[in-house]
């Protein structure tokens, strides 16, 4: 609920609220009254008679209300302000539940993001790092640059990471080689000489051929980098649980 409903059903609490008081504590109403006889002030008063003593014995008539009517309203007066008391309560509590959940501030908790150690570099990966620098330093610039791609794309794909549907084979080898900390530019621009040696129609010349050899190397000292520590830290690891 807004701040402007919270204020409309206050206000319309404490009016009900009210008009049952006073409805509980007013007097009765005189919904039906004697017609007033304008011409009787116009008229001649009647000549007065001289009264005789009489032995007739009158029975003085009351005026008041009849017997056990104001007791019955007294009763009906205090249940109808016993009424009116419960639904002011009824609406005041509902209306500080309202206030409270208007301005109550959700309670988030934190918890601290979930870490992922890298699978160990797959020795293909390792082992194959100089037969694709000499798929490089071969042949045509074009055809050199797709055969080590493709290489290094078969040995991404025998680490066992599966593929996703909508992905193609360079953004998956991409994306499995970025898996470890590599350089993520290096990885970029020798995918994009791949995809340009692969499908434009334009030469390539030594300097693609120079640019493809020097992103490969880093890539290669990149992931024989995190070979070395995986096998420092699981010797590390090893010794630490040999019991002294």
């Amino acid at each position: 609920m807004s701040r402007r409903g919270v204020i409309a059903t206050a206000v319309a609490g404490v009016f009900v609220a009210a008009a049952l008081l006073v409805a509980s504590l007013a007097a009765p109403l005189v919904i039906v009254s004697r017609p007033v006889d304008t011409d009787a002030a116009t008229r001649a008063p009647a000549p007065v008679l001289p009264t005789l003593p009489s032995t007739t014995t009158t029975t003085p008539t009351s005026t008041g209300p009849p017997v056990g009517t104001s007791g019955l309203s007294a009763v009906f007066g205090v249940l109808l302000a016993a009424l009116g008391v419960a639904v002011a309560v009824l609406i005041i509590s509902l209306i500080v539940a309202a206030i409270r959940s208007a301005f109550r501030r959700p309670s988030l908790t934190r918890h601290a993001e979930a870490t992922f150690a890298a699978p160990p570099v797959p020795d293909d990966l390792l082992s194959g790092s100089r037969k694709r620098l000499e798929l490089l330093e071969a042949g045509e610039p074009r055809n050199a640059i797709v055969a080590a791609w493709l290489d290094l794309e078969q040995a991404a794909g025998e680490t066992g990471l599966p593929r996703r549907p909508a992905e193609t084979s360079t953004e998956y080898t991409a994306r499995v080689i970025g898996t470890w900390e590599v350089d993520q530019s290096r990885l970029g621009d020798l995918g994009g000489l791949y995809r340009e040696a692969r499908f434009s129609v334009h030469p390539l010349d030594e300097g693609h051929r120079r640019r493809a050899i020097d992103d490969l190397s880093v890539l290669q000292a990149d992931l024989e980098r995190v070979a070395r520590t995986q096998q420092e830290a699981a010797l590390q690891g090893g010794s630490a649980g040999e019991p002294p």
